[in-house]
């Protein structure tokens, strides 16, 4: 194979390579970047007109809204645990750690915001990423936008472990901040020195031509949101945009690939390059993708808004003539004979107006007004509320995201079961949105773990806090061996509709076996003690709860404690002889 003879010693080699990867993978994605800007227009309710079809700067917002419709049902991320596979008391509280660790990072990098962002990707585009980081001692993540990474186009959708390379574009850092840098090669300062010495590009400097094409579908997004000073923004410094490239590069030494992260500038000098052990102590990609239409022949799969796109298109259409058409009717369109000396002018319209008209002879008298000018007949556009209301129809049937979903009651009467009939089925097919995001979430939590306990530190513990019952806070410091496993971790993953539904499956049974059994203590327990659990209910109100069903109850109107014989108590009932056998 080619690809055995480049080592990371030969840097023109791999150069060469980086180069060909990167070509192949943004060739690959650039066939979605104009669809890519279409539906982000479309979202932002940015339309573009022309003479022909849309001569009005008007959007229909059915993006916007099936984005928001579809969001709100799927908006909660999944719940995460880490199960020990140790046993013994000592395996419990690893587990009680680690899942402290955990919802430490939830807030502190915010993955419900970054759950959020996810979800936007798909819908609008169809595929997602979350790039995981270790630095200055914190663990980092983010969402980056779908033009500024790209993966190997031989891919598997189901499994990103399988690309033999991604590459992170788009990361612009200026020159001075490059040659300060101890961490960048002084042999690849050098040669980005002297090579941009060597151009006169501007400002920014960019990659080779495909890269050129990809940057500038970024500034077109910019310039369509009125951002028209791109160079501007970057104005302090020589801008140079630098690559990492994540890739396989063969290892003379081992007799296998080893994965590295190369940092490129300009796509000309190699600045970094060491592998991932030495990077983030791992081995695995630190990068999640997750779509919602899977596609085992194209890894930037459609999404929702791909959906949406064309019908939205051919709505602004019909809205902008519509539009077009009533102002047209409003202000009105006349014709009128042509006479010798009569030039019709532009009269301003004004209350109580009173405009001339040409004296036309016909027959020895003159003709009336109506028949020398007369109103051009314009006919109303109505049939377009009826195809613009038809596609609205076609794209909720497509995408479950319905007229009840959104909370608009539909014209005809329809009963009450088939109201909720129709809102479960729509649900079905939102919650399985979260089917495919669940996984990429299982992969995610065992990414992190295998990030945090890699660079997990012997003389710097991790602080964590719980809360007591009481409501104050205790701090502990613990360290890898406290919650480190050589046994390893299970992580269980699941989201928060699909637990609500099983919750409530699970009740509907109890509830069915409590009316078998009316007088059974224990399924009587049971139920109640489910119903609770659904609750979010703090330990003493728990508490409360339960003592006050122990407790005896009093009959109405009178006090619990209230003695016999008190003015308004009831006498105790008199009890009746037992007759003997």
């Amino acid at each position: 194979m080619a690809e055995e003879v480049i080592t990371i010693e030969d840097n023109d080699a791999l150069l060469a390579k980086l180069k060909a990867e990167k070509e192949a993978a943004v060739k690959f994605q650039k066939r979605r970047h104009t669809a890519w800007r279409e539906t982000y227009e479309l979202y932002r309710d940015i339309v573009e007109t022309n003479e022909l079809t849309q001569r009005q700067e008007v959007n229909i917002p059915i993006m916007r809204e099936t984005k928001k419709t579809l969001l709100s049902d799927i908006d909660e991320p999944p719940d995460v645990i880490f199960d020990c596979l140790e046993k013994g008391d000592e395996a419990r509280e690893k587990e009680i750690y680690i899942n402290e660790i955990w919802q430490d990072d939830y807030d502190k990098c915010n993955f419900e915001g970054i759950d959020i962002l996810e979800k936007n990707n798909v819908l609008l585009y169809g595929r997602t990423f979350k790039i995981l980081n270790f630095t200055d001692g914190k663990f980092t993540v983010e969402v980056p936008d779908n033009l500024d990474i790209v993966v190997d186009p031989k891919v598997n959708p189901l499994d990103i472990e399988t690309a033999k390379y991604f590459v992170r574009l788009h990361i612009y850092k200026s020159l001075r901040t490059i040659l300060a840098d101890p961490k960048y090669e002084e042999e690849g300062k050098k040669k980005l020195k002297q090579y941009l010495q060597g151009q006169d590009r501007g400002l920014i400097q960019f990659a080779e031509n495909y890269d050129e094409e990809n940057q500038k579908s970024k500034e077109e997004i910019l310039d369509s949101l009125g951002i028209d000073n791109f160079d501007e923004l970057n104005a302090a410094d020589l801008e140079v945009e630098l690559n990492e490239h994540f890739t396989l590069i063969w290892d003379k030494k081992k007799k296998e690939f080893v994965r590295y992260v190369v940092v490129v500038g300009a796509d000309n000098a190699i600045l970094s390059k060491k592998t991932l052990k030495e990077v983030l102590g791992i081995e695995f990609w630190p990068v999640t993708t997750w779509a919602d239409d899977l596609d085992n022949k194209d890894f930037w799969s459609d999404g929702i808004g791909d959906i949406v796109r064309t019908p939205n298109k051919v709505m602004n259409i019909y809205f902008s003539t519509m539009l077009e058409n009533r102002v047209y009717r409003n202000l009105g369109m006349f014709w009128y004979l042509p006479v010798p000396g009569y030039d019709p002018q532009t009269f301003e319209p004004e209350p109580f107006g009173q405009y001339p008209a040409p004296l036309v002879e016909e027959g020895g008298r003159y003709m009336p007004v109506e028949q020398v000018i007369r109103r051009m007949d314009i006919p109303a556009l109505e049939e377009n509320l009826v195809s613009i209301d038809f596609l609205i129809k076609l794209i909720e049937r497509a995408t479950a995201a319905t007229a009840i979903k959104k909370g608009v009651s539909e014209k005809k009467q329809i009963t009450l079961g088939e109201v909720q009939e129709i809102t479960e089925e729509a649900s079905k097919r939102i919650v399985s949105i979260a089917k495919f995001y669940r996984r990429a979430w299982k992969e995610f939590a065992w990414k992190w773990r295998g990030i945090r306990e890699a660079n997990a530190s012997k003389k710097t513990p991790i602080k964590i806090y719980k809360k007591e019952i009481k409501g104050s806070y205790l701090e502990k410091a613990i360290y890898p061996k406290d919650w480190i496993s050589d046994a390893g971790y299970r992580e269980r993953v699941q989201s928060s509709s699909e637990q609500e539904g099983d919750r409530v499956r699970g009740l509907n049974k109890l509830f069915a076996i409590q009316a078998r059994f009316p007088n059974n203590l224990a399924v009587q327990k049971i139920v109640e003690k489910r119903m609770l659990d659904t609750l979010d209910l703090t330990p003493d109100e728990m508490r409360e709860i339960k003592s006050a069903e122990k407790a005896p109850q009093a009959p109405a109107g009178i006090l619990p404690g209230t003695p016999p014989g008190t003015p308004g108590a009831v006498p105790p009932m008199p009890q009746k002889a037992e007759k003997p056998y």
